[in-house]
């Protein structure tokens, strides 16, 4: 019976383990890896920090009178 030894990266696995899968995450919407914030609105993310965007209520209603009157 021919003994074949195992393949390089079979035995450095044997001998010092499987490093773990590098985790990445992406924000869903804009797929931006690694975001420091997600926003959600009612439970429901909906961007994150890079393509959700903070606006002030009183300049939009000014700016959207017919939208919030």
């Amino acid at each position: 019976m021919i003994d074949l030894p195992d393949a390089p990266w079979i035995r450095n696995a044997e001998m010092y383990g499987v490093p773990e899968p590098e985790k990445v995450y992406r924000c869903p919407i804009c797929g931006e890896e690694f975001p420091e914030r997600f926003l959600f609105v009612y439970g429901e993310l909906v961007g994150c920090d890079l393509c959700a965007e903070w606006r002030d209520a009183e300049e939009y209603a000014a700016d959207h009178p017919e939208e919030t009157a």
